[in-house]
């Protein structure tokens, strides 16, 4: 339980997001059709549910929202927005890599049109809201490199086979 003393006027939402990388360097964005963010593209994503881990969340509401089906790769980071709607609302989203390993794209209601987006696109775009412009920011400056980007592309290959 928590306190009188300590509750505050206003509500906390928690999220998650998926940066889901395409070919030539694009990502997936989706054009939400549900609040708060609706008629802005996003990247995938939605809210956690009091029964499930984080990473479950992110597989979850990508395939609600995408028809993929997902693994969550890399934590990029936690992000906060401060929503004004009905009462002061500060919204947390995790937004994670995520690697596809099935699926396929598919119109849902909270998603109206889909587009590959190079990242400068997104960040350049008007109809991006800013928290996810930092999401996409900090996925271009944590690609993998290396041998950590050819051991992904050996993965992400074999799961192309195999499906």
């Amino acid at each position: 339980m928590i306190s009188k003393k300590d509750t505050v006027r206003g509500r906390t939402l928690f999220s998650i997001a998926a940066v889901i990388e395409g070919k030539d360097n694009t990502i997936l964005l989706m054009r939400e059709g549900d609040l708060p963010y609706r008629d802005c593209w996003v990247v995938p994503g939605g809210y956690l549910k009091p029964d499930e881990t984080v990473k479950q969340a992110v597989v979850r509401e990508v395939k609600e929202e995408t028809g993929l089906e997902v693994i969550p790769k890399e934590l990029l980071g936690l992000y906060d927005d401060f929503l004004s709607e009905e009462e002061p609302t500060h919204h947390i989203i995790a937004a994670y890599r995520a690697m596809v390993i099935g699926g396929r794209v598919i119109f849902t209601r909270e998603a109206t049109k889909y587009a590959w987006m190079n990242p400068e696109e997104v960040i350049k775009s008007d109809d991006v809201p800013d928290v996810f412009k930092r999401i996409v920011k900090d996925f271009t400056k944590r690609k993998p490199k290396g041998l950590i980007s050819r051991v992904n592309k050996f993965l992400e290959a074999h799961f192309q086979r195999a499906r």
